[in-house]
């Protein structure tokens, strides 16, 4: 029989009146971030729609959506009113003086001058908005304790989709597939072309102090980036897995390619490869095995929330 791990209880999912949960994070100094809409918005935010045989995302609303940010911390609980914004799907995170940053995973290119800005870091004391671009196909958003801002990429945001490649458009800014950014919207680096590996889709990221740490597609290696941007690698024999908690000398994965919800896989990062890989199941509070909700990870914690996020 596997080993298991055992989530602990940490807090009640918070419920605001009148407003809908439409996404759960981890910010950086570990506090719970919880984004809220409200309920008669939500379906404008995860809007789709269908051309030819695929199904897409709309990558703005038509009308501004006010957003509400719970952030909680083991001393208080803290309820911040956002101004209206026109991004879908909505990620969010904190930076250390307080800003907040909201980012839509999609934006669409559609002339020189014509193109969403799908980032947005808000300044709570006064409501000041500050708009960028961050790139469509976002898979991943996460600040840093440098005020960098982390971006991971689906396929769509490296290989190009609504306008971006495809001949007539610009190169997609998520091509590399990773990119960090500064709180300005200035690309202050990007995973390197030269390197022994490319991101085809960057399936787990996860941003910890300065340090991030990223696991994609197609060789599924452990990438670390520290210090001035220094690249460590650690290949794997896992596949599939979207959600990494880490530490100086381990790895925690979610389940792979059609493993059951409460399968991980934590192995030790030895030089080159993540050695002595052991397979575990996940057990909530009551020691019930994990059969659902959503898993998040931020540093060497894992977190599991019993709802889904919105989207």
């Amino acid at each position: 029989m596997a080993a298991s791990i055992r989530f602990q209880d940490v807090c009640a999912i918070p419920a605001l009146p009148g407003l809908a949960l439409i996404r759960i994070s981890i910010a950086n100094d570990g506090s719970l971030l919880f984004l809220f809409a409200e309920k008669a918005a939500t379906k404008h935010l995860f809007e789709t729609y269908q051309q030819g045989i695929g199904i897409f995302s709309r990558t703005r609303t038509q009308m501004p959506v006010r957003l509400h940010l719970v952030r909680m911390t083991s001393e208080k609980s803290q309820v911040v009113e956002l101004p209206g914004l026109d991004l879908t799907a909505p990620f969010v995170d904190v930076f250390t003086d307080g800003r907040i940053l909201i980012a839509g995973p999609r934006c669409e290119w559609r002339g020189e001058n014509d193109f969403d800005l799908n980032g947005a870091i808000i300044q709570p004391s006064t409501g000041k908005v500050a708009r960028m671009l961050l790139g469509d196909g976002i898979s991943a958003v996460q600040v840093d304790d440098l005020g960098r801002i982390w971006v991971g990429y689906l396929d769509e945001g490296v290989f190009g989709n609504f306008g971006w490649g495809f001949r007539v458009g610009p190169k997609p800014i998520g091509a590399a597939g990773l990119v960090c950014f500064s709180d300005i919207g200035e690309k202050v680096w990007e995973f390197p072309t030269e390197s022994s590996y490319s991101i085809a889709d960057c399936y787990a990221l996860n941003v910890s102090g300065a340090d991030a740490t990223a696991f994609f597609y197609t060789e599924f290696p452990i990438c670390r980036i520290r210090g001035r941007f220094e690249l460590t690698f650690h290949k794997t024999s896992l596949a599939g897995c979207h959600t990494l908690a880490v530490s100086e000398t381990e790895a925690l994965f979610s389940g792979q390619y059609r493993d059951a919800p409460d399968t991980a896989y934590l192995g030790k990062l030895s030089p080159e490869r993540l050695s002595d890989v052991r397979r575990l199941r996940m057990l909530m509070p009551d020691g019930s095995a994990r059969s659902g909700g959503h898993l998040l990870a931020r540093g060497k914690s894992l977190y599991q929330s019993s709802v889904k996020n919105a989207d």
